[in-house]
């Protein structure tokens, strides 16, 4: 008997299923597919062996016993050949959906072998070479090619929705199957299907279903691809879930070799996992997630780690905790992580050490991100526009500046609100793009249009926190301004006072050196806050614009109106020029003007305007250098 082949496939299987039974891993539906996969082939490989062994010895075995063993074993193929496809769509429906799938595709299995029962089958028997054949085996020939066929086409037709390397295993699965069919075929003495098809599952073992790959090293606990697909299982079944992640804050920004830290969290992990209330996973920024199906557990779990932890020692102070109950119509593992990520950013502003998410703060977050995903692609799109609000100088009463303002174009054509967006480009760090190109398009204008002629003499352009504190500040600018030959002394950098309570050293720095060159600098929004009277002494600023807030109360608050005297009784010591905001009527106008406030902005002039309107108003007025107040 030549059975050696089938042998060793069968103990490749058999050590698959010994690996695969005994390691750590999750539950998944999707494993569960792959393990009777494994059954099933390993079924396979000991009939296609008992059917060679009641061939060799058909002349002491009943006949009709020989060819029922020989009529399993076509059976079993075409039973492998319908599991693998049952396997390759088990990233496209949810469970629900393929259970009945697979029921259909059991209904097709079954009129399959009964087909083969039907046809004849003949078997073949001399010396060591023993085989099957006749229209039955052809027939079986015709089915697996036809399984094969339908599994190339599901990998295509689902490709967004089948995972790469489970598209990638299966398809190099289905090659080798082909393969070895080829090959017996050819020359039916050479069988070598069973072999072709373990070696074919083998392969998808170690690409997608080695259970070693769901393992952190490191901590012998569950990792992120292990947490990704359960998480997306779950959310795909529609099946109910508690996520709480636990993040050590502090964690991120120490060196990743920090013993004391690994110390910690492994003794976290080491905790839940003897619990045993919660699948727990480690991710790669050393965050420990846990997830269960039962609220009470989850609750009774973090009400205890928070107790047994909760010692100066421990440092539990450091700890962040986002609960996420439910996927709140998240659709997958990455966005509940950037959903965690962004509450734990954020909580480093509030210092909560518990965040229990809700439905409304999932809306709120869905709303953001939507507005941050619109802002890349209108920066990609070049739909950031550059708005500019005329600046009225009081001594030469014409129009000689102007503040650039961003704006966003929407794809209908309507403008999106500056307060809806701005915010959202401040907390994801997206100002800075926007920064850069405002700075872009307003040299743009400067250079390609008549503007400078018409007497603007500068353009104000704000600096946000993200790019006043970088040190490649003065770099990046000066490579804007020399690209578009733009001199610097037509560019005034409004730097908001909230942005030097975060980096005040840097800024001066950055300062400092655009200063030389010829750049000139705005106090932005002085008179909001804690204004401080130390930020017009150390740095070199040249404007101070009054805030909105401060220049309304003028009119109606007797201390904002002295606030505002003394302001402007220090400006001219210290030699810096008054830009008064906010300007919307005639007797607003009329009080800053009693106080020789050299610049005046707002509505009553003009409201931002797109830049072709406001060379076309700079036009109308400065040509015959008289405003009629």
């Amino acid at each position: 008997m030549n059975i050696a082949v089938q042998i060793c496939g069968l103990m490749n299987i058999l050590v698959l299923l010994v690996f695969y039974s005994g390691a750590k891993q999750l539950d998944l539906y999707k494993r569960r597919v792959f393990f009777y996969i494994l059954l099933i082939s390993v079924a396979n490989l000991c009939f296609d062996i008992g059917s060679v062994i009641a061939i060799h010895y058909k002349d002491t075995l009943p006949t009709w016993l020989v060819l029922l063993i020989c009529r399993l074993y076509l059976c079993m193929l075409d039973l492998e050949g319908i599991a693998a496809i049952v396997y390759t769509i088990a990233d496209v429906f949810s469970k629900q959906i393929h259970r009945i799938i697979t029921g259909a595709f059991a209904v097709v299995c079954m009129a399959e072998c009964i087909a083969v029962f039907f046809y004849p089958v003949h078997i073949f028997s001399s010396g060591r070479e023993v085989y099957t054949y006749g229209p039955a085996v052809n027939l079986m020939y015709v089915f697996s090619a036809i399984n094969i066929c339908i599994i190339w086409i599901s990998s295509f037709a689902f490709g967004e929705k089948v995972r790469l390397r489970r598209k990638q295993s299966v398809r190099l699965w289905m090659v080798i199957w082909l393969l070895g069919m080829g090959v017996q075929a050819f020359d039916h003495s050479l069988l070598v299907i069973g072999f072709a098809t373990s070696l074919g599952i083998m392969v998808v073992f170690f690409m997608l279903e080695n259970p070693e790959g769901f393992i952190d090293s490191q901590y012998d606990c569950l990792n992120n691809v292990a947490l990704s697909e359960y998480v997306d299982e779950l959310i795909q079944n529609d099946e109910f879930f508690v996520l709480c992640s636990i993040n050590l804050d502090n964690a991120s920004h120490r060196q990743r070799n920090n013993e004391k830290e690994e110390k910690r969290i492994a003794k976290y992990i080491e905790y839940f996992e003897r619990m045993k209330k919660a699948n727990v996973f480690k991710t790669p920024d050393n965050s420990i997630v846990l997830v269960s199906d039962n609220t009470p557990d989850m609750k009774f779990l973090m009400d205890d780690f928070l107790d047994e932890f909760s010692s100066p020692v421990s440092g539990s102070q450091d700890h962040c905790i986002i609960w996420v109950e439910n996927s709140y119509n998240l659709s997958s593992f990455v966005e509940i992580k950037k959903l965690v990520r962004f509450f734990r950013n954020k909580r480093r502003v509030d210092e909560k050490q518990f965040i229990h998410v809700t439905r409304e703060m999932v809306e709120d977050y869905q709303s953001q991100d939507k507005i941050k995903k619109e802002i890349k692609s209108a920066l990609k799109e070049d739909r950031v526009e550059v708005f500019l609000q005329p600046i009225y100088n009081t001594e030469e009463k014409r129009y000689t500046s102007a503040e650039a303002l961003v704006r966003i174009r929407n794809t209908d054509g309507s403008l999106m609100p500056p307060g809806l967006f701005v915010p959202v480009a401040e907390a994801t760090g997206q100002i800075n793009a926007l920064g850069r190109r405002v700075l872009e398009k307003t040299c743009d204008f400067l250079a390609n249009t008549e503007a400078i002629s018409l007497g603007i003499e500068y353009i104000e352009v704000n600096l946000s926190v993200v790019q006043a504190e970088k040190t490649s500040l003065f770099d990046e600018i000066m490579n804007t301004v020399r690209y578009y030959k733009v001199s610097p002394k037509r560019i005034n950098l409004e730097i908001t006072e909230s942005a030097l309570i975060h980096s005040k050293e840097v800024i001066i720095n950055n300062m400092n050196q655009l200063k030389k060159v010829g750049f000139t600098f705005a106090l932005d929004d002085f008179g909001k806050g804690e204004s401080n009277l130390m930020y017009l002494v150390e740095m070199p600023f040249d404007i101070l614009k009054l805030d909105m807030d401060m220049t309304k109360a003028f009119h109606v608050n007797r201390k904002a109106k002295s606030a505002v005297k003394t302001v402007r009784y220090m400006a001219k010591e210290m030699n810096l020029k008054i830009v008064a905001e906010g300007i919307e009527n005639r007797d607003e106008l009329f009080a800053f003007l009693k106080y020789d406030i050299e610049y005046i902005q707002g509505y009553y002039f003009s409201k931002p305007l797109p830049m072709p309107e406001f060379i076309d108003f700079v036009r109308n007025f400065n040509e015959v250098h008289n405003i009629s107040l």
